[in-house]
């Protein structure tokens, strides 16, 4: 009896043992198939300022051909059109009201988990090179790459930002990955500095012949501060191609889903630090070989939110419930064409500078706009710093002066400063968001529908302003 039960013992032993095995050879299949992650994410870089998505002035030629060879998404926004709100919405998967980061350079809640610590249970790798701007590290749990910031260059004024990523540094990272660990998936952030401001001095473009958007007054200190503005684009998306030329040189171009995107639009008025499209909706474009259909565009709403999660899905694993944003797989793979029937985002605010806060509702095709605090008066650092010369109030200042004689120029100053309480946009007929058609009457159950959605939106996001939305 005893040799029969010790028979049996080895028995069940020896079908764990298989089993075990089994399951470990199962796990290492799948760790080995699953893509390598590449985020190339750029700094203030907007939509309308990259050539795939219509540009013909700015030289954008990597992000360009890396939408020929992916799909370029089109309704892509922000969560917030500030960089730490923004990229700690990207990382979490949450709104800012959520994570807690509401204003530029503040923490994000204690034992919260991002990015990292989703895909290092998935047996990644997740590093992260320059730009981070998100905090606190224990919610942000990157392994960061040394020394990936190109050195300052004195004769560049660089306030406010680094000189851009050190793609030499990138290529020798890679280069390691590959030596050291050979079969473990990666996932990689290249928060690149550019093109935010300071921006760098132009070298290659025309002012006179740059096409002012409607939203800038036409100065020559506009003209030459915009051509600045595309040669930081220029010279970013240069360095995107060396890094494409890297993961082709270390065989990681295959299998990796690489994103070009960016946190928020421009610094430029009537952008950044506001909620209206252009201060919200950023390029992006995704390539992966053999998954992604070539030369696709996708016009479905989705927002930053929906990155994580989305990422977490092409990793294998399953995104917590409770996320705000959702995984957008199945567009990237063609299988469905529509990922969320409305997006939202908020803006708190940037210490001093700027004390306007803001929040909205979008569909496909109207924004709805509640202003937190119409009373005052709409500036950032773009209006209020004043000595660095060939940007921010320096070309600021020259709206002003023109705004005196110009009745144009007087027009969008005074709709840049000042806001009522509520704005309705149709961005199908007017993409600027410069025609508030809030008081229109026919418009009126429209306008009371997108409020209503914004108010339950406040109210479940636990937002501080929830109770002080006073818009009837």
């Amino acid at each position: 009896m005893q040799q029969a039960i010790r028979n049996l013992f080895l028995l069940g032993w020896a079908a764990a043992a298989l089993l075990g095995a089994g399951q470990k050879a199962t796990a290492q299949e799948t760790r080995g198939a699953r893509p390598n992650i590449v985020i190339y994410l750029s700094d203030d870089h907007g939509v309308d300022f990259v050539g795939c998505y219509g540009n013909t002035a700015v030289r954008t030629p990597n992000i360009d051909e890396l939408s020929r060879q992916g799909m370029r998404l089109t309704r892509v926004f922000a969560g917030s059109p500030t960089c730490t709100p923004s990229r700690s919405s990207l990382y979490t998967g949450l709104y800012p009201a959520r994570h807690g980061a509401m204003g530029n350079h503040t923490d994000c809640r204690p034992g919260l988990k991002s990015l990292p610590s989703f895909l290092k249970v998935l047996g990644y790798r997740v590093a992260l090179a320059d730009k981070a701007d998100v905090r606190p590290p224990a919610v942000f749990d990157f392994e960061i790459v040394p020394r990936a910031t190109l050195p300052s260059r004195p004769e560049r004024n660089r306030r406010y930002r680094g000189e851009g990523l050190n793609t030499k540094v990138i290529d020798e990272f890679l280069a390691r990955h590959v030596s050291e660990h050979r079969g473990q998936p990666l996932c990689l952030v290249l928060g690149d500095n550019g093109p935010h401001v300071v921006w760098e001095p132009n070298r290659s473009y025309d002012p006179a012949k740059l096409p002012l958007p409607p939203i800038m007054v036409d100065t020559p200190k506009t003209r030459s501060g915009l051509a600045n503005y595309y040669q930081d684009i220029t010279t970013t998306d240069q360095r995107l191609g060396e890094v494409l030329a890297a993961l082709k040189k270390h065989g990681l171009e295959d299998n990796t889903l690489l994103i070009y995107t960016s946190d928020q639009g421009p610094e430029w008025p009537h952008c950044k630090w506001t909620v209206y499209d252009t201060g919200l909706r950023v390029p992006f474009v995704v390539r992966w070989p053999g998954k992604i259909k070539a030369g696709t565009v996708c016009d479905a709403l989705a927002s930053l939110v929906d990155v994580t999660p989305t990422l977490i899905d092409v990793a294998g694993g399953q995104a917590p419930a409770d996320l705000d944003g959702r995984s957008f797989k199945d567009v990237l793979l063609g299988r469905t064409a529509s990922i969320h029937d409305e997006i939202f985002a908020s803006h708190t605010g940037d210490r001093e500078m700027n004390v306007f806060p803001q929040r909205c509702v979008r569909d496909q095709r109207y924004k709805y706009v509640l202003n937190l605090q119409p009373q005052n008066t709409w500036t950032t650092h773009f209006t209020k710093v004043t000595d660095i010369p060939g940007s921010h109030g320096d070309i600021w200042n020259t709206w002003v002066e023109k705004a005196k004689t110009d009745r144009d120029a007087a027009r969008l100053v005074d709709l840049i400063e000042h806001h009522p309480a509520e704005e309705l946009y149709d961005t199908q007929s007017d993409p600027w968001e410069l025609n508030n058609l809030a008081a229109k009457p026919e418009l009126r159950p429209l306008l009371e529908r997108l409020r209503a959605k914004l108010k339950r939106w406040m109210a479940a996001q636990a937002d501080p302003a929830a109770g002080n939305n006073t818009a009837s």
